[in-house]
């Protein structure tokens, strides 16, 4: 096989790194080790807490990156274990609307926003029907713009030359 770009892995963010790659214009294969693509985003709840969202102006709700950024740390402090990553949470609140609307763009619907305390205001997007929509439509928008998908595929090893990997 020859290729630009592997991506090992074909959960949610596999699959979105292959779809970027190949929006890029490279010639993209993606393996995942088990018979069906998924990983870790198919079990999940399928839900995003977003600020800014078309959801939430269709709904009259007034929201912003900030008050996002300042309401995940009140749930950090609630429920995580351990502190909460300042730089990563600034990413997160002012991307997370971008990424709402290119899930959407693949076909993605959501139901809410609905209430998330101890959140100030409604942000909970729930995946419908259920998380594995995240993946359903994931895969059928890479198999559209040529990303290939080897499933029962695991790298062990990966050989080195000069051009890069063999």
């Amino acid at each position: 096989m020859q290729t630009d770009v592997v991506v090992i892995g074909g959960g949610g963010s596999g699959l979105a790194a292959a779809i970027g790659a190949a929006n890029s214009e490279a010639r993209v294969i993606l393996l995942e080790k088990n018979p069906d693509l998924g990983g870790t985003t198919a079990h999940a709840v399928g839900t995003i807490s977003a600020s800014r969202t078309f959801h939430q102006r269709r709904m009259g709700i007034v929201d912003s990156p900030d008050e996002h950024y300042e309401d995940m740390e009140l749930f950090s402090k609630k429920y995580a274990s351990r502190p909460d990553n300042d730089v990563l949470r600034r990413i997160l609140a002012d991307n997370v609307s971008e990424t709402v609307r290119w899930l959407s763009a693949m076909g993605v619907e959501f139901f809410g926003p609905t209430e998330e305390p101890p959140h100030r205001k409604p942000r909970m997007h729930n995946v419908l029907p259920n998380s594995r929509a995240f993946i359903y439509h994931l895969e059928r928008y890479a198999r559209n713009i040529g990303v290939g998908i080897v499933t029962n595929a695991r790298a062990r090893r990966f050989i080195m030359d000069r051009q890069g990997v063999a």
